[in-house]
């Protein structure tokens, strides 16, 4: 039988985004309709999903609040007990510690792991996040200061870090 994922949208200007849970927490975030370039069955085959707005709308509320630059961390929980490998969750484990309004480089991420061969190896990890903005890999930069790459695009990458930059020192 299937695991249910529950899902909702919401719309936070220019996107709508699609969000899934497990019965333990966030396991997604993506954009509603972006199914050609990040197919949450891509991240997780074999799941019945139901919308569930009830179930969802922590999530929601406080993603609206981080873009409202009300919400600097987190405090739901989040479920990548099946993303991935051992050290992929690590990886972003690691990157869920990257402070509000502050950018590090892969290379960086990969030298506070003692198993990580190599930044590019870090990379690929974090390229793979199935939970964007919450588990905040926006905040990984190249070590030349370039932004890289990005699930939602570079300029969206760029966007959640000069929004971080904004209000790092409001409301703080």
């Amino acid at each position: 039988m299937a695991e249910v994922f529950y899902y909702d949208y919401v719309t936070i200007e220019p996107w709508t985004y699609f969000l899934t849970a497990s019965e333990f927490g966030l396991t997604y975030v993506g954009l509603k309709g972006d199914e050609t370039v990040s197919p949450i069955f891509s991240f997780y085959p074999h799941r019945m999903l139901v919308r569930n707005p009830k179930r969802l709308a922590s999530y929601v509320q406080q993603l609206k609040e981080y873009f409202a630059g009300t919400r600097k961390e987190f405090d739901v929980p989040i479920d990548i007990s099946e993303f991935g490998t051992e050290f992929q969750r690590r990886v972003l484990q690691t990157v869920q510690r990257i402070p509000y309004g502050m950018t590090i480089s892969y290379g960086d991420v990969a030298t506070s792991l003692p198993d990580a061969k190599s930044a590019r190896s870090v990379e690929h990890a974090v390229a793979l996040n199935p939970v964007l903005i919450f588990i905040p890999d926006h905040r990984v930069v190249l070590s030349n200061s370039k932004v890289g790459t990005y699930r939602l695009g570079q300029k969206e990458k760029i966007r959640l870090i000069k929004l971080e930059k904004r209000h790092l020192h409001v409301n703080s």
